[in-house]
Parts: C-alpha cells; structure tokens; sequence
C-alpha cells in the first residue's frame, strides 16, 4: 500500500473514531437530545412565525424576538455541552498527527499540481526534508486535509448534531435575497 493510501485510511479511521468519541461524550445523551429537540421546534415556531401575516407589527416582532432568545439560549447549552468532547477530540487527533507525522516524517506522500503560495508551504512541507521540490507535499498536510473533509462528509451523512441551516448569516442562507434586498 502507497504511503498516500495508508495516510488517507488513518485519516478516515481517525475522523470516524472522534465522531465515535462524540457521540458518545455528547450526542447521544438525553440531555443532548432535548436540546435539539428544543432547537428544532423553536426553529420551525420562528420560521412560522416570521411567514405569518396576521398579527399587529409590535406584537409580532416581540413574539419573534422571544423565539430568537429561546433558541440562542438552546444553542448556548449545546455549545456547553459539546464543549467536553471538544476537548478530547483535539486531543485525539493532536496525538494521531504527531502520530502520522513521526512515521512518514521525510517522506513525500504526493505532489502537489502547483506551486503552492509562499506562505502555505510550511504546512504542505511540515516534515519534509528543505531540499524536496517546492510542490512535494508532506503526509501531516494530506492527514490533516482529509481529516477535514472526512469528518465533514460524516457528520453530514449521520446528522448527529444541531442542524445548521437557520445558524446561518442571511446573506449565505440566501445569497439572492441579500443581493436583491428582498425578504
């Protein structure tokens, strides 16, 4: 097996274990479950009521403004409690990129299609002898890069957490609108 390969497994079985780590430290309490419970109901009252025509201005907008409280008050003890598992999770993964990058310290893992920018090739050279080509790239770098997007693909798929979609600046969650100036 390439050096890359065994690079991209242990990255893969490193983001599954921490998202075991999590789920075990955080998502599946009951504690958890409530919260998310509660930031879903209040997610789906303030979306109804913010597409609601009836009711007077003031009263409406105070109604909006409690939900909004309600649910950054949710969120907030969420963070709280995911706040544990934080803290071990980055120290998992601390110990399997000293891990990664003592075993394939020196050794080119792949190369990179382009120059990267001076001050990216620290971290896409981190264990790399000084006289290796400038697009070589070091297996902490690749590690670390699909640590990212592994963990990303799996929380997605498993939907474990809060769901994000509302916690969004409205100029992301609706680009045209914010462009518009539409509501």
């Amino acid at each position: 097996m390439s050096d890359f390969v065994a690079v991209v497994v242990l990255s893969l079985l490193s983001s599954a274990l921490t998202e075991a780590l999590s789920y075990g430290l955080v998502y599946r309490t009951e504690a958890f479950q409530r919260l998310k419970a509660k930031v879903i109901q209040t997610e789906a009252r303030l979306e109804e009521e913010k597409n609601a025509v009836s009711g007077s201005g003031k009263h409406r907008q105070r109604r909006i403004d409690g939900l909004e409280t309600q649910l950054a008050d949710a969120r907030r003890s969420a963070s709280s409690l995911q706040m544990r598992a934080t803290l071990v999770v980055g120290l998992v993964q601390m110990a399997a990129i000293y891990a990664v990058g003592t075993r394939f310290s020196g050794r080119v893992v792949a190369m990179l299609p382009f120059e990267p920018a001076r001050m990216f090739r620290s971290l896409t050279h981190r264990g790399l002898p000084e006289d290796s080509p400038v697009s070589a790239c070091s297996a902490t770098f690749v590690f670390v890069l699909g640590g990212l997007a592994f963990k990303a693909i799996i929380d997605r798929y498993l939907q474990l957490g809060l769901p994000k979609g509302s916690s969004l600046p409205s100029w992301v969650a609706d680009p045209e609108a914010a462009i518009t100036g539409k509501k």
